[in-house]
């Protein structure tokens, strides 16, 4: 059968929308919105084009698809509206079913993880009036155990610090998690969110009542309960940060830590089962992804890499293949979006005017230029669905000099200094330089650098002696594999500095005239798309002609 999960503005003002193709058990593709519209987390927005996209990727009409799952059991009336704006654009509607958020979730988390049998936690700010759910996944299916209410939600709290902190609440809050590890202890945050014998409990005081659950990401969200708490002088929106706030960042992060560990030990006195898969918005924290991979019952852990509503198309598209009885077997890659042929890139390249050549060996190449300090835009194979870069359109550089820091984040990304990079590694050499025992392909968990390596790592080293790390296989990206193993070779660092191909606030790249642009609008050094090599001429520095 051919099933696809969809997730769209069709409930109440819904963000993140797109859609995931299964194919008679097989997971052929998928694709965020955002990618194709240009506009980061849109709201409202059906996933018209996404649909067009996977079509085309799997070689379809749609009338060929069999079945559509789709978040929204909460909202009356969203089967129908799917099935007529499908109508109005693609000429007809197939049988369409509705499953939970929360399940959504759970599903892409759990069908993925290649495991058995598993616990399951999904959490993130509210999603069907629920903000979260415990479950069991074993050849069965999945079994919810237990909901979590949307007033009682883990998202909201860290969303709400996000805010409080100046930032934008449902998108900014990787920025706390980097902002923390400069933080201290001294901000105490129990009063908003503590631990129970059930999991947390959420003080909903704290927040505007007039704003929770449907206010825009712009508005307010903390109440002057939370400012008489902390007392402290509040950023405001793009100021300066202080010590304080980053003390509040290290509060909200290790309140979030534990209330996390205190649901997963929960679970596993209900289960008794060692495995855990993860899923929800609140799941990308990378930093507590660590806590509960460390507590001391769990052996293996899954983080559905499009943790966040961007990945419930595709938890929906593996429901659904398991309730054909068309299971997704092993742990699919996520390099799910299209691939580009040389001959469609050079059409894009001729069409921006851009001078450019083809290279005989485009890995040896880029890895000499990145050895020599050069920033690059690498634009290979076929995107990655969710938010971080998998070495297929990705930002590259030398991880050994501790100023690309710096100096990415001020050409390039055009963001704060203080957030960090991720070094991609060889999946062999892994275990070597950063303190993990187990491949780590999605960036979804930090380890500690190794103390010999941290200042050989120095641009990717946080300041807590962590990386986000990346782990490379040769089966599965054998192109990115091939240049960091000819980097490794100059270097003796088996390592590239590895970020997201966009600026502050964009969504990743998906198409070549997308890598042309940002191209263009950025201090990189040089694109290598496809086996093609795009550089920009030589300008003269400026000179300092200041008197003294």
């Amino acid at each position: 059968m051919n099933i696809l999960g969809l997730h769209s503005g069709a409930t109440i003002n819904q963000h993140d929308p797109g859609a995931a193709l299964v194919c008679d058990g097989v997971l052929v593709a998928a694709c965020e919105e955002e990618r194709l519209l240009r506009i980061k987390s849109p709201r409202g927005f059906l996933p018209i084009r996404s649909i067009k996209y996977c079509l085309d990727i799997a070689g379809l009409r749609f009338d060929e698809i069999d079945l559509i799952i789709h978040p929204g059991t909460s909202h009356e009336g969203v089967a129908d509206r799917i099935q007529h704006y499908l109508t109005h654009y693609f000429g007809s509607a197939p049988k369409i079913r509705l499953i939970n958020h929360q399940l959504a979730h759970i599903a892409g988390a759990y069908y993925a993880s290649g495991f058995d049998q598993a616990m399951c936690m999904s959490y993130d700010s509210y999603g069907d009036q629920l903000s979260g759910a415990t479950a069991i996944g074993d050849k069965g299916g999945i079994k919810i155990l237990n909901t979590i209410p949307h007033n009682n939600s883990l998202g909201t709290f860290y969303g709400t610090m996000t805010i409080y902190l100046g930032f934008l609440g449902g998108e900014d809050e990787y920025k706390v998690m980097g902002l923390a590890a400069y933080g201290k202890e001294g901000v105490d945050l129990s009063p908003f969110a503590s631990t129970t014998p059930d999991g947390y409990n959420i003080d909903i005081d704290n927040m505007c009542r007039h704003v929770v659950p449907n206010a825009t990401v712009f508005e307010a969200h903390y109440s002057e309960n939370l400012l008489n708490l902390l007392g402290g002088p509040r950023r405001l929106p793009e100021g300066p940060v202080s010590q304080f706030d980053c003390d509040v960042a290290f509060a909200t992060q290790r309140t979030l830590e534990k209330c996390i560990s205190s649901l997963a030990k929960k679970l596993h006195r209900e289960t008794g089962l060692r495995k855990l898969c993860v899923s929800g918005g609140v799941a990308l924290n990378c930093v507590a992804n660590h806590v509960l991979l460390k507590l001391p019952f769990i052996d293996e852990i899954y983080i559905c890499p499009p943790a966040t509503d961007r990945g419930l198309a595709f938890g929906c598209a593996l429901e659904g293949a398991n309730m054909v009885g068309e299971r997704i077997s092993g742990k699919p890659h996520m390099y799910l979006g299209r691939e580009y042929s040389n001959d469609e890139i050079q059409e894009a390249l001729q069409l921006t005017g851009h001078s450019f050549r083809k290279s005989e060996n485009p890995m040896r190449e880029a890895a000499n230029m990145l050895f020599n300090g050069k920033i690059l835009g690498w634009f290979q194979g076929r995107s990655e669905l969710g938010p971080r870069a998998l070495g297929n359109r990705s930002i590259l550089a030398d991880p050994r000099r501790p100023e690309m820091k710096d100096e990415i984040n001020k050409k390039v990304k055009f963001r704060e200094e203080f957030r960090p990079f991720a070094p991609s590694v060889l999946e062999e050499r892994a275990m070597d330089l950063f303190d993990m025992d187990s491949p780590s392909p999605f960036m979804t968990i930090t380890y500690p650098v190794r103390s010999k390596w941290r200042e050989k790592l120095g641009a990717v080293t946080h300041v807590d002696g962590t990386a986000r790390v990346q782990t490379i296989s040769r089966d599965t990206n054998p192109r990115f594999h091939s240049l960091v193993r000819e980097f490794g070779a100059l270097s003796g660092v088996p390592v590239v500095l590895n970020t997201s191909f966009n600026t502050r606030g964009e969504p990743i790249i998906e198409t070549p005239l997308d890598a042309v642009r940002t191209f263009n609008g950025t201090g990189l050094d040089a694109l290598f798309i496809g086996d093609f090599v795009v550089s920009k001429p030589i300008q003269p520095r400026l000179q300092n002609h200041v008197t003294q």
